[in-house]
């Protein structure tokens, strides 16, 4: 009985995580701009600020890459309040990884947190918070598709790292019988489509962005 409720908890808290997935980033993103910034300097050199953008603009480059291949394979968005899932996707970034998307995410944020923090011990604290909950997603995703799929899922997975890409000279050590090789199946949309699709999310990320810089400024010159 007790392991009865201590599971019906876990998948309370774990629909609870996932349907206030986007509030809790806000949340965490409203947190850091409480953190006063990391200042551009009065000379021109290399401080902590500077730093912290050179480490910062490659976290976007490399996650908008990601997350834009990613959108390619899985056609349709998945922003819903609920899981779903026609079919498990393991083309593309998929045959590497299983949760490309959160990896995004999480560069991003710690894009975002290197941008306006610089490289700092201020960072950590929000390294591990941002971390910790897309790995709490992440498992959430992965209980979610073994019940739905099954076996194909547990093929797929005991072959597909969850977090770290598998870079294998071997193609198929890396890869379950049940995936798909990315090279023969073409994805769902182009390069282009799956960037414009996005609209929203660059979006965001610009006036996220200008909202650190307008406040660097501020305080800079102030």
């Amino acid at each position: 009985m007790a392991k009865v409720e201590r599971n019906l908890a876990e998948r309370n808290l774990s629909s609870l995580l996932y349907r206030f997935r986007g509030y809790i980033l806000g949340v965490i993103a409203v947190a850091l701009f409480a953190f006063p910034p990391s200042l551009f300097p009065e000379t021109f050199c290399i401080n902590d600020c500077i730093a912290g953008i050179l480490v910062a603009v490659p976290l976007y480059v490399a996650s908008a890459f990601l997350r834009v291949r990613t959108r390619q394979f899985i056609g349709e968005h998945t922003r819903g309040s609920v899981h779903a899932a026609d079919k498990l996707v393991t083309c593309g970034p998929y045959s590497r990884v299983r949760h490309p998307l959160y990896i995004s995410n999480t560069g991003f944020a710690l894009g975002v947190a290197f941008f306006h923090l610089g490289v700092s011990l201020w960072v950590l604290p929000f390294m591990l918070v941002v971390v910790a909950f897309e790995v709490a997603l992440s498992r959430i995703e992965d209980h979610f598709l073994e019940q739905k799929f099954g076996d194909t899922w547990r093929a797929w997975a005991a072959k597909t790292a969850a977090v770290l890409p598998c870079w294998s000279t071997s193609r198929s050590s890396c890869r379950s019988d049940s995936c798909c090789d990315s090279e023969h199946v073409p994805p769902q949309r182009t390069f282009w489509q799956a960037f414009f699709a996005d609209f929203s999310t660059w979006f965001w990320i610009f006036f996220c962005n200008l909202l650190l810089v307008l406040r660097k400024m501020v305080v800079f010159y102030v």
